[in-house]
């Protein structure tokens, strides 16, 4: 058997016994909340994770969040960093998944150390550790859902329940964090008037079975011929 017939059959094999992950897929998110006070500008999340289509979670998400009281256009907003999700349930009713992510690697958000969007309305946008002056932590977080099939758009009743929060110093509502909920998903709107609009999900591209293969191939042939310059030295 040649080298090539050789390289073949290991690339078959390689294949043939290399586990499958199919259950788990990476996509990409971007969410919008309509922000009527700080137009043009809106509130965006953009990020990515992992969803296990077994097991319907999510994990792994991470992305920023704009800062729509910021810049002086849509082009040169603060984004901040959300790179700690640290909540995650399944919604049988909405038929999905939510997960949020925030900016510290702790959930306190609202006043009493709270997190959750309803929470929030509650007590108005108050940021935890108000009123204590410079007790500000600065957390902010953002809330998707992702769907059974992660590629549906999204209906208005799961629209409604997309929600964020800024309570990042240098803002410019002071001891209120600026929000965005839906009246209908919540009760109340967000701070600066804020409430979700849309949601977009969309596949991380995976490498086809043949790229799989011509790696496999050349991982085969590099080492024959590593093997083959040992054996003539």
């Amino acid at each position: 058997m040649n080298i090539f017939k050789k390289a073949l059959v290991l690339s078959a094999i390689t294949i043939a016994t290399t586990p499958a992950y199919a259950a788990v897929s990476n996509y990409h998110v971007t969410t919008t909340w309509f922000e009527p006070d700080t137009q043009p500008k809106n509130s965006v999340f953009e990020g990515s994770f992992s969803y296990d289509s077994a097991t319907k979670t999510v994990t792994n998400l991470i992305g920023q969040l704009s800062e729509s009281m910021t810049g002086t256009d849509a082009s040169n907003m603060t984004w901040l960093n959300l790179s700690n999700q640290l909540v995650s349930w399944y919604d049988a009713a909405l038929g999905g998944t939510f997960a949020a992510t925030f900016r510290n690697n702790n959930t306190a958000t609202f006043l009493g150390g709270t997190w959750t969007p309803q929470d929030g309305v509650d007590v108005g946008g108050v940021y935890s550790g108000f009123p204590v002056k410079g007790n500000n932590p600065g957390n902010a977080y953002a809330l998707i859902f992702v769907p059974d099939d992660p590629l549906v758009a999204l209906t208005q009743a799961q629209i409604n329940k997309l929600a964020y929060a800024d309570c990042a110093p240098g803002g410019m509502m002071g001891a209120v964090c600026m929000t965005g909920t839906s009246a209908a998903g919540y009760g109340a709107i967000g701070t600066m008037s804020g409430y979700p609009v849309s949601q977009v999900i969309t596949a991380v591209p995976v490498p086809e079975p043949d790229t799989y293969a011509m790696l496999c191939l050349g991982l085969a042939v590099t080492g024959f011929i590593a093997r083959r310059s040992r054996e003539q030295v």
